[in-house]
């Protein structure tokens, strides 16, 4: 049945508003859903795909590969350098189906600058190695939003890595990943166990967020871009178009390119009205890159010590994960040793 004049459907919309990510590491998803424009990822998801079995020989040759040439980097074991390998390789084979950049996530268990810095200089080299024409101009590293990380990101952007500011949820995070350098930021909707556990009830989605997030990047001219994650509803996505981008699960999308709405009532939803600048006066000017006290007082207190409890709470969640991946080439290593 054809649509109505006056209806639109609400992935075509969305798309027309803002760019949508796959938040996917599945190179099916990539192609029957597609066209996206970056693919972002994460231990949970490369743990995921890694346990699928089209990805058997991913795994094992990730292993393998990591026992070869471990002895060319110092402070780091072979189960988290077999991780790394395997995530770039998977976000490797999305790269073809995509429009921009692969995000490939550091290792949640590092909290020190200089070694998520090192970590983050080893994935670029990664992704080189396996792929030598890639340009890596088209890699992001993810990194966590906590002091250290953002201070990570800092020195990356100095020497020309492109950051994700991820785990994100409060201003002060939003605010020293501009000044960090950060290409993009992440504000998660949700709070992330909310994709994990089923019983767990969220307060409620903070879309208002990103909008905020937005208009102080525009009103002080920063380079960093919005990249919203961590919606969980068709509702949700509509009142974000106009973010800058957002990053969308397989079923969200799946959802939204079967469902079609009065156009009229559809943009009526979207917190980002198009042409209007009554969206609110963006927050004063803030500075927190050379001040650990400030930062760290102002993140404890925001929203009354929430935003700070759900970032450690999604940390520790891609904590879990990144223990799990590593479980699983230790456990192919001794498979490929007996």
């Amino acid at each position: 049945m054809g649509s109505y004049p006056d209806t639109v459907n609400l992935l075509e919309y969305l798309r027309s508003r803002s760019s949508v990510d796959c938040d996917c590491l599945d190179t099916q998803v990539a192609t029957t859903l597609g066209p996206f424009v970056d693919c972002t990822s994460n231990q949970a998801d490369a743990y995921l795909e890694l346990l699928t079995p089209k990805r058997t020989s991913l795994l094992k040759k990730s292993a393998a590969l990591a026992r070869e040439i471990l002895s060319d980097f110092t402070g780091v074991s072979y189960e988290e350098l077999a991780v790394e390998i395997s995530m770039v390789n998977l976000s490797l084979a999305v790269a073809p189906l995509i429009t921009g950049v692969i995000h490939v996530m550091s290792n949640p268990l590092l909290d020190a600058t200089p070694a998520i810095v090192d970590n983050a200089k080893r994935i670029v080299s990664l992704c080189s190695r396996l792929e030598p024409g890639f340009d890596t101009s088209r890699l992001c590293i993810k990194i966590v939003s906590t002091w250290e990380g953002l201070q990570a990101c800092h020195q990356l952007s100095s020497i020309g890595i492109n950051t994700l500011a991820t785990t994100l949820f409060t201003m002060e995070q939003a605010v020293l990943a501009a000044e960090a350098g950060c290409v993009y930021v992440s504000p998660f909707v949700h709070e992330l166990k909310a994709f994990f556990d089923e019983t767990y009830q969220d307060e409620g989605p903070i879309l208002g967020h990103c909008l905020q997030i937005q208009q102080y990047y525009e009103r002080y001219s920063y380079r960093t871009r919005v990249k919203a994650a961590g919606l969980l509803t068709a509702d949700e996505a509509m009142r974000l178009a106009g973010v800058t981008s957002l990053t969308l699960a397989p079923a969200l999308v799946h959802t939204l390119s079967k469902s079609e709405d009065s156009k009229k009532e559809v943009e009526a939803l979207s917190l980002f009205k198009q042409g209007s600048e009554s969206q609110g006066q963006a927050s004063e000017r803030l500075s927190l890159i050379d001040d650990e006290i400030k930062f760290r007082t102002a993140f404890a207190k925001s929203e009354g010590g929430k935003g700070q409890l759900k970032t450690m709470q999604a940390i520790d969640i891609f904590r879990q994960y990144q223990i799990k991946a590593e479980s699983l080439m230790r456990d192919e290593d001794v498979a490929r040793s007996e």
